[in-house]
């Protein structure tokens, strides 16, 4: 297991970045390229320079000094009830994740796991943009399971030929969609599916693809992380057991691509 590092030591300026200003890496490189990134008053446009903070007087995002004092990166789970939206603001509702946040206290955090406002269930809040990359980027392949209500629950024959269907892979409106896995659980039943890809509206997609319509849908994990027994809009610490190693593995993501 690769070692966490503590904040207070050098870190490449991408790493620095995402976690000072609660981005994710794609913002983050996205704002060095286009030197919206300083470091003692000069532009910074290679990500991964190292930074420490001991030898560094000021970094700026857009005109804006960032903290160099260390923090501490945290993960927490928040389960989103239906009617929220998965947005920062939004000029026709005032319920969303983000104005919830922030009410809460939560300034510089993201969220992982976008859920559409009819949707419901498990968002992973942190403050560590590198971990928000590692839960979401296809290349990692995390896991990411939903419990499916369906307004009418066809016979199991006719449930085994769709999940052997989905495990092969449907195509809709050019994109390929599959799951890892789909059965049948629960009382009253409902369909608990895995799947890792993450594409837009994809459980959806799949369920419509086989003209089945839902009727509730639940996201009840993400990668390690589970929702469990969490209310709606409640929000709880990730447990260290689960928090350490995520955090090591969001850390060691952050190299150079070549």
């Amino acid at each position: 297991m690769t070692e966490y590092v503590e904040p207070s030591a050098p870190k490449r300026l991408l790493q620095w970045i995402q976690q000072q200003a609660g981005i994710s890496r794609r913002k983050a490189q996205e704002l060095i390229a286009a030197g919206e990134v300083s470091v003692d008053g000069r532009a910074a446009t290679d990500p991964f320079a190292s930074i420490s903070p001991q030898h560094v007087r000021r970094v700026a995002l857009r005109g804006h000094p960032l903290s160099l004092a260390p923090i501490e990166p945290r993960v927490y789970r928040f389960h989103k009830p239906t009617g929220m939206l998965c947005s920062n603001d939004d000029r026709f509702s005032g319920n969303t994740v983000g104005r919830i946040l922030r009410a809460e206290g939560f300034i510089g955090y993201a969220w992982a796991g976008r859920l559409d406002q009819d949707a419901e269930g498990l968002l992973v809040v942190t403050n560590h943009g590198g971990l928000v990359n590692t839960l979401t980027h296809p290349r990692y392949e995390v896991e990411k399971t939903y419990h499916v209500w369906l307004r009418a629950l066809p016979p199991r024959s006719r449930m085994t030929r769709v999940f052997a269907s989905m495990q092969d892979g449907v195509l809709d409106r050019g994109d390929r969609l599959r799951v890892r896995s789909a059965t049948v659980a629960g009382r009253p039943p409902y369909v608990r599916v895995t799947l890792t890809e993450g594409k837009k509206h994809e459980v959806k997609r799949l369920f419509a693809h086989f003209d089945l319509e839902i009727a509730r849908l639940l996201r009840v994990s993400l990668g390690p992380i589970a929702l469990g027994s969490l209310a709606p809009e409640h929000i709880e610490r990730v447990e260290p057991a689960v928090e350490t190693p995520l955090l090591a593995q969001a850390d060691a993501s952050v190299q150079p691509e070549t």
